[in-house]
């Protein structure tokens, strides 16, 4: 985590965690007569600083940087691209290299195409390719996309899946396109790469050209939701031919540009028609009904899934562990589905919630793990969860607080929205009675999860409960307090209580109350036992890092692509060979 790195190497964040801080400067501070003077100036998110009184900067993030590779000479080189439709002097215009790697898939060393990845000029990483659809790119160094210079003043930015299909659109008279540098996964894509470069991406018009088939669409999908989609058009490939290269060889440069003068608007939200849906109730038919992320607990997933475009409304009296339960969901998701999450939590502060997440996360207290396990933990944590930094924040409105949420879904592509609890939200200004202005809150919370494709969960108090010989009863949606909106607009409501009858011994008891789509779960109670020391909640006693278990996408964190899961075979291209 940069916060770490930069406070070991002396500079103080004064408290803080993420966001910009000015602060004193380890460097020329002490030589100062203004000792304090916070001249040194502190971006926690991108891990960099400098002082405006000595001059010193850097950064934590040093990456590695690749050795150039001779340009390519050899002849067999040359071919292999002139039977892709693609002419000598497009690979001289992009500086594709030649070398000998070694691949880690088949642990040997092979003669390689090299294509060169720069940010304003500077070579930045290499990925290599050998004849047989081997792929790596280079350890530690930076993943930005394809070609990004070629943005630079221009109006519109083609984003395509794959080197090659960069060279394609540039060679048809499209010079500012990029390509993804990860390949395309039917799950979530990892688009870190996305956020280095966001800026380059601001203001233009984004033509989306993916392959077609069903990675690529979601790829397509995922893409979509980081940019405005005023801002969006889709080219979409015929039936046959996945991709611009396979048009390129089968029909020829002027069907390539006219794939581009075709790209389709993102269809108006607004407007549908039985048709628009009718790929997707098929997929129904054939597949059954969507069910969302699940979490990996047999009980809770039986009653339980997570959906992006819902509004989850969480509830249960104070002490019940309302934030506890959910932050235990969300790391599992995070963990175990690739979900990101945005969280106000003006209750818990960022560093105390990611404390106890990493406790839920190595299912053990803060003192039994070690440095690397806290530092393992923090990592994932980083990944996936934004905070608002509430000790700087002055506005709490909703309007406010969606504003930034849109912004963490544009620049960081989270999944799902928590807002913890619901009193720290300013009541807008009007004439409507505090029932209507819930009733209006929530509409546009639930507008946002549409919207955005996001889950959007809010924790909201009872009312005072009445407590009877037998504790607390277990509050109802209906019971928080202000309106009965809060049953009424959520597709899920959930309750999580406590009786304390027993003492910690007791059970912590997760009621479903509402579920809108009968296919995504059902109504019901889940017990589980609590661990007081980690945070863990266990269906069945057992309570163990949930680093044991597997992580969906772990392909996507690897700096290795192999054949079979993003490139190779699922390109659709026969092999073919080249030789050095």
């Amino acid at each position: 985590m940069n916060a770490d790195k930069l406070i070991k190497i002396g500079i103080d964040l004064r408290n803080k965690w993420s966001g910009e801080v000015k602060t004193t400067c380890p460097k020329c501070a002490h030589q100062r007569k203004k000792k304090n003077d916070p001249s040194l100036g502190v971006n926690i998110d991108d891990g960099v600083w400098k002082c405006h009184h000595c001059g010193w900067s850097g950064s934590v993030n040093q990456y590695v940087r690749p050795e150039s590779r001779p340009l390519v000479k050899t002849e067999g080189i040359f071919s292999y691209f002139t039977k892709r439709g693609i002419t000598s002097e497009t690979v001289l215009h992009f500086k594709i290299s030649e070398g000998a790697e070694w691949m880690p898939q088949d642990q040997k060393e092979h003669k390689v195409i090299c294509f060169n990845y720069f940010l304003e000029d500077d070579l930045i990483n290499i990925k290599f390719k050998t004849s047989d659809k081997m792929f790596k790119m280079v350890k530690d160094a930076m993943k930005i996309p394809y070609n990004i210079d070629s943005v630079k003043n221009q109006n519109y930015v083609i984003i395509s899946e794959g080197e090659e299909e960069c060279m394609v659109w540039h060679q048809c008279g499209y010079h500012s396109v990029v390509s993804v540098p990860n390949g395309a996964s039917k799950n979530n894509n990892n688009l870190e790469w996305l956020d280095r470069v966001y800026d380059m991406f601001e203001g233009k018009i984004i033509y989306l050209a993916t392959d077609n088939d069903e990675p690529g669409r979601k790829l397509s999908e995922d893409l979509a939701r980081r940019f405005d989609a005023s801002d969006i058009r889709i080219i979409r490939f015929p039936e046959g031919q996945k991709d611009a290269n396979d048009c390129l060889k089968a029909y020829g440069p002027d069907f390539v540009k006219r794939l581009y003068a075709d790209a389709e608007h993102l269809p108006v939200a607004e407007i549908s028609s039985a048709s628009d849906y009718m790929s997707l109730i098929e997929s129904y038919h054939d597949s059954g009904y969507p069910i969302g992320a699940l979490v990996d607990m047999s009980e809770t997933d039986g009653h339980l899934s997570w959906n992006r475009g819902e509004l989850v409304v969480v509830t249960g009296i104070p002490g019940s562990g309302k934030s506890t339960w959910l932050d235990f969901m969300f790391i599992r998701l995070a963990h175990l589905k690739g979900w990101k999450f945005g969280l106000f939590s003006p209750e818990n502060i960022a560093p105390l919630k990611i404390t106890r997440m990493s406790e839920q996360l190595m299912g053990k207290g803060m003192k039994q793990m070690n440095k690397t396990e806290l530092q393992t933990a923090i990592s994932i944590i980083d990944k996936n969860f934004w905070f608002y930094n509430v000790e700087v924040m002055e506005d709490y409105s909703l309007s406010a607080l969606l504003k930034i949420a849109a912004t963490m879904v544009k620049r960081n592509g989270i999944d799902c929205l928590c807002l913890d609890p619901f009193n720290y939200i300013e009541p807008e200004s009007g004439d409507e009675s505090s029932h209507e202005k819930i009733g209006n809150l929530l509409r546009k919370l639930k507008q946002f999860a549409i919207k955005y494709n996001v889950c959007v969960t809010l924790v909201a108090h009872p009312r005072k409960m009445d407590k009877t010989s037998a504790g607390y009863n277990v509050p109802r949606l209906y019971d928080i307090s202000g309106s009965h909106h809060f049953f009424n607009v959520p597709d899920v409501g959930i309750a999580v209580h406590r009786t304390f009858q027993n003492g910690q011994k007791d059970p912590v008891e997760v009621h479903v109350q509402k579920i809108k789509y009968h296919f995504r779960g059902k109504l019901g109670r889940v017990d589980y036992e609590f661990d007081r020391e980690s945070g863990q909640y266990s269906e069945d006693g057992k309570f163990k890092s949930l680093l044991n278990i597997k992580y969906e996408n772990e392909t996507n964190t690897s700096d290795l692509f192999s054949t079979s899961q993003a490139w190779g075979e699922g390109k659709g291209i026969q092999p073919e060979s080249f030789s050095l």
